[in-house]
């Protein structure tokens, strides 16, 4: 139970980090390089899917993600959102002499929700006995394990410090001044607040750190690396 607020409320943001999938993948069968510093439990099996739909996913999605391929073999989508996890206790009706209340904050865990999915072509799907096949998903899926890295390092330590310093959580949070009731419901009971710090700040990281993981020389050496096992694979056909 959150105590009556005397002085400015105590609150921290914590990253809380799921994923479209919950199956682990055993990245040793298959020669995948884990990234250093992305731990085993968030190597995750991908979703595998069909061209049509790798196409609708990626022109959903922020950035320019698989652009420079002349295939898009692989995509990692990322929800992010903040939450209050308990916000009958987190806020306070204040009444006035308003008709109509406001509302104060009052401390508590504030949650930064990344859902991380990673997709790959149906057609690339590692086969039993095909050693191209999974050389071939190795090199997708380390390319892909990169942007996870990246992801989950946005929320558990980039977004803090920058959200910390944003006006609005100095003047709401931190500060803990009044809220009136409309933006109390569009902002903090509805996806007002969300909306502000993804899109002013966590979109844009999103965005910068995968423009430089999809580099145009970046896609060019993944392309040739493609390249070279498909030309592997026609040259000697799975049996």
């Amino acid at each position: 139970m959150l105590q009556t607020l005397s002085g400015c409320p105590v609150y921290q943001f914590k990253p809380r980090i799921s994923f479209g999938n919950d199956l682990l993948l055993p990245a040793a069968m298959y020669g995948v390089r884990v990234p250093s510093g992305l731990s085993s439990t968030s190597v995750r099996t991908p979703n595998f899917v069909d061209p049509t739909t790798m196409v609708s996913l990626l022109r959903s999605a922020s950035g320019g993600h698989g652009r420079g391929l002349g295939v898009t073999h692989g995509l990692t989508t990322t929800e992010f959102a903040v939450t209050f996890p308990n916000p009958a206790q987190q806020w306070r009706e204040v009444r006035t002499s308003a008709a109509v209340p406001s509302w104060q904050f009052q401390g508590g865990d504030v949650f930064f929700d990344a859902t991380i999915t990673v997709y790959v072509l149906d057609g690339d799907r590692p086969q039993p006995n095909d050693d191209l096949g999974r050389q071939l998903f190795a090199i997708i899926m380390e390319h892909e394990l990169l942007h996870v890295l990246d992801e989950i390092d946005i929320v558990s330590r980039w977004m803090a410090p920058e959200a910390y310093r944003d006006d609005k959580v100095l003047r709401y949070l931190s500060n803990a001044q009044l809220v009136d009731n409309a933006m109390f419901q569009s902002w903090f009971r509805g996806s007002g607040f969300s909306n502000w710090l993804r899109d002013g700040l966590w979109v844009p990281e999103h965005n910068r750190r995968g423009s430089i993981r999809d580099a145009a020389h970046q896609y060019g050496v993944l392309q040739r690396q493609i390249d070279a096992i498909r030309i592997q694979i026609t040259n000697h056909p799975s049996p």
